[in-house]
């Protein structure tokens, strides 16, 4: 799935309550963790690309994880735009397992299923579903992370992405309670298809005869689809967490049609806020 900041926040939430007790090796305190929350998004869009209503979105979810490194949860769309009120447009369902982190390395390996509404007016409301793998390399001067996946459509896509990251953390002192900001950059790449419509000429003897004949080709190109800028900002107090995280996205390569703007993507560089609360028991 696409690295998103929710996912850095819940990334990080997990963290600390290991980095405040100063183990190195997290791996070993594994336990079955409920979570529940709702985080809100001030313009939603899939890697820049937006509809043409400046919707924005709430999002509530729940998980479990087994302490084996088995977990699902539920992602719940609810939409709201200047056309219509707050309205649920579809839920996404994830599985996964997730690598026992050690000092340097992390990672998980996920599937999503997605269930959009008909009428949905999501961008990617097409995605039927999604596997991939997310890696990361920690240390003290930079995370390094990246990750594959194959999303299902009528076509199969393939994305990649790659980011850089750094984990600045507060203790409180006398507490149990800790700050996080988490400065991020990353690229996602991904294969997009074009259709190419052209009129082809009937020659015989190289004397043209008959009228030209329409030509449909298809093709697949792989492109960088969006930069991303984000710091997570997180407060963890006990079982209790809370996050804003604001970030600037700028989509590329946007697929253009040609007089037909209904069939061409939109987006531009835009700056947007993600902010929630959850619990973890």
């Amino acid at each position: 799935m696409k690295i998103s900041p929710m996912i850095f926040v819940t990334c990080i939430i997990m963290a600390l309550p290991f980095i405040s007790k100063a183990q190195n090796d997290t791996s070993q305190h594994r336990k079955n963790v409920f979570s529940a929350g709702v985080n809100y998004q001030s313009k939603l869009h899939y890697f820049g690309r937006t509809d043409s209503l400046k919707s924005s979105g709430l999002f509530p979810t729940i998980g479990f994880e087994l302490k084996q490194g088995f977990y699902v949860n539920s992602n719940f769309i609810f939409v709201h735009n200047p056309a219509s009120p707050l309205a649920y447009n579809g839920t996404i369902i994830e599985g996964g397992f997730k690598f026992p982190q050690s000092r340097n390395f992390s990672g998980n390996i996920f599937y999503n299923q997605f269930l959009y509404k008909d009428n949905s007016e999501l961008v990617q409301s097409a995605l039927k579903s999604q596997t991939g793998m997310n890696l990361s390399y920690n240390n003290k001067i930079v995370n390094v992370n990246i990750g594959g996946d194959a999303k299902f459509s009528d076509r199969t896509d393939f994305g990649a992405t790659a980011g850089l990251d750094h984990l600045f953390i507060y203790l409180i002192p006398s507490t149990k309670y800790a700050v996080a900001i988490n400065p991020s950059a990353y690229a996602y790449g991904g294969t997009q298809n074009f259709t190419n419509t052209y009129y082809k000429k009937q020659n015989v003897l190289g004397l043209p005869i008959g009228n030209q004949q329409p030509v449909t080709e298809t093709s697949t190109k792989f492109n960088i689809l969006a930069y991303e800028f984000s710091a997570p900002i997180v407060f963890v107090a006990g079982k209790f967490n809370a996050s804003v995280t604001p970030s600037y996205v700028m989509p590329q390569n946007l697929a253009k049609v040609s007089d037909r703007p209904d069939l061409s993507e939109n987006g531009k560089n835009m700056f947007y806020v993600t902010a929630g609360v959850g619990v973890r028991l």
